[in-house]
């Protein structure tokens, strides 16, 4: 079968753009210029390549222009239609509702070519490796298509495979995405303000990535990892035995639309919309890994009522500090509190420090109150998204894309809710989800792993700060030597310092050794190495005691000392 290595990001390739590359540019100059964009083919030094086309005139459909356009364009033009769809941040609404209607439906290819690429890749006749290939496709997209296929043991599959020769197409395109975002920075400079550079960047990266099925493939596992225990959710296997860079074999799950199963309001439906909801505040307060594109198409319900979640080409990425902010924030607008909205704000880093935080505060409360006045009236969190990304432009505020994907997602995750549910009422469902917020925020993990990592931390800090020592101790007296340090002291007792000192290091090394013991034993428990009592390894068992003792032992001793 064949094996190619994973393709990575290398902006290198873009910096110049190729000779190859020119009769692609021709055709996209005359493009803009013909769908009312000529002002800034001139502007960037690109009407010699547009040809005789010209169009002065400013357009006021110059947002439906624009998505016509990309349209026009092809598979990756409109890929990167759908990536500024996310960037409400610094697009007008206009153009942001028409880039969403960007549809990546094109005509399906020849069946030969599929055949072709799975004769290639997993070296064997089609029918050698399926019992039966549908002739025609499922779906047809722009970068791949789905068939309809089953395994010899009768297994129903449906098997993607990527369209002949995209990959050419795709970086013919980013090279000329690249020189159009250098030549829109040197000479239009309003554009600045957008970082096309860094836009043509992160496009470049997230459509390389998708290119490659076996990181779908991937995302797909782990979804369906992370949510093994929960019997409302269900993600299809992926087949890796029948999976390369351009074919991903997967599970055929036989599901409908949930607003067509509930066309008629009823208490199933008002469930579902409840569940969908949960469902994706999970993946991301929780898991904080989710699902970046839970369009209709890619959420089923099941016969046995289950959620059932597919394509996983799109996804986001949490750290512990961004769900950490983004719980505050949830918190902040469940319970209407301003100031608490404002401090998770701050709390991102997107603010910078000449924001008037007093200022910030009162749009915030006037968005909330905006926000509380829709509850009930249609897409309530639409609403507040709108206003944060208004309060973002209006305070120069950059927000990061991860945030952007969650508010996209969770407002494609409203509006079927409200499809489901026309009653449906966001503030309770997030009210109701608090208590999970809070109890993640407040109480610890204490799991083995979580233990291990945070004990490592701390291990390594101090080792660090150790380390330091002699640099820092070699640095003041250069100073001292050299008359470049003052020193002002207020205490003028100083008789017993040398011994606080070798009392302070005696306590950094006491608390080292706690933690290794900690590390190791969490290391012991997690791998279950070593004989075992009860079900559990009597080593790593013993070396909490151990730790425990000592740490109560070290605590003790410090209160009694008087100085915590």
């Amino acid at each position: 079968m064949r094996n190619d290595p994973v393709e990575t990001f290398d902006a290198a390739q873009f910096t110049r753009l190729a000779p190859t590359a020119y009769p692609r540019l021709a055709h996209i100059a005359s493009a803009l210029t013909r769908f009312g964009f000529g002002r800034y083919v001139r502007r960037m030094r690109l009407h010699r390549a547009a040809g005789a086309v010209e169009n002065a005139t400013q357009s006021s459909r110059d947002a439906a222009n624009l998505r016509a356009m990309l349209e026009s364009l092809g598979p990756t033009f409109v890929k990167f239609g759908q990536l500024l769809s996310l960037r409400r941040d610094i697009l007008p609404d206009a153009y942001i509702d028409e880039l969403t209607k960007l549809q990546d439906q094109v005509p399906p290819d020849a069946l030969s070519d599929a055949r072709g690429i799975v004769v290639e890749d997993l070296e064997a006749p089609v029918n050698t490796v399926y019992a039966s290939f549908d002739d025609v496709p499922l779906a047809a997209a722009s970068m791949a298509q789905v068939y309809c296929a089953r395994l010899h043991d009768g297994t129903e599959v449906v098997v993607k495979v990527r369209r002949a020769g995209i990959e050419d197409t795709v970086h013919t395109d980013l090279n000329i995405l690249f020189f159009l975002a250098r030549q829109l920075e040197r000479h239009v400079k309003e554009s600045l303000r957008f970082s096309p550079l860094a836009l043509a960047t992160e496009f470049a990266e997230t459509l390389i990535g998708e290119l490659d099925f076996r990181r779908e493939g991937r995302n797909a596992d782990r979804f369906r990892q992370n949510f093994s225990g929960d019997t409302s959710v269900s993600v299809p296997r992926i087949f890796w035995a029948l999976t390369t860079a351009r074919i991903l074999t997967m599970e055929r799950s036989r599901g409908h639309r949930a607003q067509a199963a509930h066309s008629v309001v009823n208490e199933g439906g008002r469930a579902l919309a409840d569940t969908l909801l949960q469902t994706f505040l999970t993946q991301v307060f929780e898991h904080g890994f989710f699902h970046g594109d839970p369009h209709p198409g890619n959420v089923f319900l099941l016969d046995d009522g289950r959620l059932c979640f597919h394509d996983f080409g799109i996804v986001g990425r949490l750290q512990g500090d961004d769900q950490e902010n983004l719980a505050q924030l949830m918190l902040g607008v469940a319970v209407n509190d301003h100031q608490w909205v404002t401090d998770a704000y701050f709390a991102m880093g997107v603010a910078g420090p000449d924001v008037d935080r007093n200022a910030f505060a009162q749009d915030v409360d006037d968005a909330l109150a905006a926000f509380y006045s829709s509850v009930g009236h249609g897409p309530a969190f639409t609403e507040i998204l709108r206003q944060f990304i208004h309060l973002s432009q209006r305070y120069r505020i950059h927000l990061p894309r991860v945030f952007l994907m969650v508010a996209k997602a969770f407002m494609e995750i409203e509006s079927q809710a409200l499809q489901l549910n026309p009653d449906f009422n966001i503030v309770t469902a997030l009210q109701s989800f608090a208590p999970r917020l809070v109890k993640r925020l407040v109480v610890p993990d204490f799991s083995a792993a979580s233990v291990s990592r945070s004990s490592y931390r701390t291990v390594r800090a101090a080792r660090t700060a150790v380390e330091a020592l002699p640099d820092i101790a070699r640095q003041l007296i250069e100073s001292l030597r050299d008359g470049k340090l003052s020193i002002s002291l207020r205490h003028e007792q100083l008789t017993g310092m040398e011994e606080r000192i070798e009392r302070a290091s005696n306590r950094i090394s006491f608390s080292l050794i706690i933690a290794s013991i900690v590390i190791a034993s969490a290391l012991v428990m997690a791998f279950h190495t070593g004989p075992h009592f009860w079900g559990l390894p009597v080593l790593g068992v013993a070396g909490f005691v151990i730790a425990g003792i000592l740490g109560l032992r070290w605590s003790v001793s410090v209160m009694r000392s008087g100085r915590l």
